[in-house]
């Protein structure tokens, strides 16, 4: 609609602690002069992914919705076209068929016996989950603006949710993140509009936000770091734009261009792979391919982190510089 396009140049209606409309935070939006991504071009050209799927926390909606509520706290992706994504519990009679067809597969690319408990033991309880999202958007629940929800029909793991999300998609940018990061309240819109312009120069193919600072050692440990690759520019708006490299694969939210997402990450699994999680597959294919990817996470080294793991919670710098672990972080802010 044409009210779709006249975007107010800071602030806009989301939702708050109670569930009631109301203002986000004032956070930096990029002139035009300082970024050819103004909000209505955002708008028009990233498109949002997140994947959701059973977890401990089914049938709570506690963690997907906070985990939207950060989206919508945002003010560029606020107004973006959004797309929740839900796996299916595969069934008992699939589970006996994988478990009996390629063994190696069924460990290493599906992680079953990892997720097979749950599969079993959450499967009316993720039905009852799916349900509760369908209501909240039947109401209008604020953390589902400009939501779209896509039900796959059978299982397709985390692999299966993001290529019929893709599908769906028709612009030429995609942020790609699931339901238990919340993205920190740092990352506000003026980044989303700087990583879209590294991405069109074609500076950085693929842009991470780390669950931890850059520097912390389950980062370091994870990809192989490139810090000759390292990139920065000191004259963007509104302090610079940095970035870290490195190589390798995270399904930790991430920017790419569309197409070349399609071509380099989901068409580059194999057909007898797609039951999995694409950094099973094409983390240390990237991280050893001596042919680098323009592959980054976003900030410096001492920056992050970005988004916070509901679940396996983050790793920052201390005041002094010291290294801090961080359990999960709260769903839900608490009163002080």
């Amino acid at each position: 609609s044409s009210s779709a396009c006249k975007l107010p140049p800071s602030r806009t209606a989301m939702v708050d602690l109670q569930g009631k409309w109301t203002l986000p935070p004032e956070q930096r939006v990029l002139r035009p002069d300082e970024t050819p991504f103004n909000l209505d071009r955002v708008a028009r050209e990233l498109t949002v992914i997140m994947s959701t799927s059973v977890g401990d926390f089914t049938p709570s909606t506690d963690k997907v919705v906070t985990a939207l509520d950060s989206l919508q706290a945002n003010i560029a992706l606020r107004w973006c076209r959004k797309i929740l994504v839900f796996d299916q519990v595969p069934s008992v009679q699939e589970l006996e068929i994988l478990r009996r067809g390629d063994e190696r597969r069924y460990r290493e690319d599906m992680k079953g016996p990892k997720w097979e408990k749950m599969w079993n033991d959450k499967r009316e309880a993720y039905g009852d989950y799916c349900q509760r999202i369908r209501d909240m958007k039947e109401s209008n629940h604020p953390a589902l603006f400009n939501v779209e929800l896509i039900f796959l029909e059978g299982f397709g793991h985390l692999l299966g949710t993001v290529r019929r999300a893709l599908e769906a998609v028709t612009t030429d940018y995609i942020f790609i993140t699931q339901h238990d990061l919340r993205l920190a309240p740092r990352f506000v819109a003026a980044n989303v509009q700087n990583i879209l312009d590294v991405l069109q120069q074609e500076v950085a193919r693929y842009v991470v936000l780390n669950r931890d600072v850059n520097s912390g050692p389950r980062t370091k440990t994870y990809f192989d770091m490139r810090s000759e690759q390292s990139w920065e520019d000191t004259t963007k708006a509104p302090s610079g734009i940095r970035l870290t490299g490195m190589a390798g694969f995270s399904d930790q939210a991430h920017f790419a261009e569309a197409d070349w997402y399609r071509r380099e990450v989901v068409h580059a699994i194999p057909p007898e792979r797609q039951l999995t999680c694409m950094e099973h597959v094409l983390h240390d294919i990237w991280k050893q391919d001596p042919e680098w990817r323009r592959t980054f996470l976003y900030g410096g080294s001492d920056d992050g982190p970005f988004v916070y793991d509901l679940v396996h919670g983050v790793q920052v710098r201390g005041l002094s510089g010291q290294l801090v672990g961080m359990k999960a972080m709260p769903e839900r802010a608490v009163p002080g």
